[in-house]
């Protein structure tokens, strides 16, 4: 199944699919993490996650935009998603949020009835402690330009045994030769990441929201989960037990599956 990629309202997106209905797909905070060198191959991980949804729905992975003023919100980001879909033109849409992205999703669904259904997954209102701590962290290692231990820690977190140690040495790679497009753009979605607190965003979605949580998250404990949930008018949680941010690559049949049928509804 052929990919295909371009840019609507500033937004680079890879689109897989021409089912009967649009998923919109809002990466983490990860995202400002590749480099001009990943070019060749970025846009086909993408596409590979999207095939996933490909028989029911035509799929768009929308990266935020390169060149983020400082003091960008998150509400500021959902704005711009907003512009999008105006450009896109693609009328009522499904939209997923992976971790960071589930915070966007929150105002994109409170503020813009095109949203048929969201699913916020492996997301949460607002970081746990440890989840902060973790963003402290990497954006502390990013401001001194020290991008290897950031790819390495993701690599980690967002993988799981071998495929996870392939990440990690080859972050080295990245260590000695690359740094982002734009190195801005990832410390400004850190403080955003930062500053957000969704619980009463939520209360102003209609839109029926599936919360995805994992019992061994570092971003986010069950509790979060619940909260989140429980502030959405038309929502419900699905946990998924002893796997962590790994889930979406390490556990799609648990993890897709829950989205799909919840989709599908």
């Amino acid at each position: 199944m052929l990919a295909s990629t371009g840019t609507a309202a500033g937004h680079p997106f890879v689109r897989v699919g021409d089912g009967p209905r649009t998923l919109l797909v809002v990466p983490g905070l990860n995202d400002p993490l590749h480099t001009v060198g990943d070019s060749w191959w970025y846009p086909r991980l993408m596409a590979l996650y999207l095939r996933r949804y490909a028989d029911t729905h035509t799929g768009y992975m929308v990266s935020r935009p390169h060149g983020l003023a400082s003091g960008t919100t998150v509400s500021d980001l959902a704005r711009g998603y907003e512009r999008v879909l105006d450009a896109l033109d693609v009328g009522s849409v499904d939209v997923l949020g992976l971790s960071m992205g589930g915070f966007v999703v929150q105002h994109l669904a409170a503020d813009d009835d095109r949203v048929d259904r969201a699913v916020l997954g492996l997301s949460g209102t607002r970081l746990s402690e440890s989840g902060a701590a973790v963003v402290r962290r990497w954006r502390d290692r990013a401001a001194a330009g020290h991008w290897g231990p950031i790819y390495r820690d993701a690599a980690g977190i967002l993988a799981a045994g071998a495929r996870a140690r392939l990440l990690q040495a080859g972050s080295f790679v990245y260590d000695r030769l690359f740094e982002p497009v734009d190195p801005t753009d990832f410390l400004v979605s850190a403080d955003a990441c930062l500053a957000f607190d969704g619980r009463r965003v939520c209360e102003r979605v209609t839109a029926p929201t599936l919360v995805v949580g994992a019992d061994r998250d570092p971003f986010f404990d069950e509790g979060d989960y619940r909260a989140a949930a429980d502030a959405l008018p038309d929502g419900r949680l699905a946990m998924l037990r002893g796997t962590g941010h790994e889930a979406v690559v390490e556990h799609p049949a648990a993890f897709d599956g829950t989205v799909r049928r919840f989709l599908s509804r």
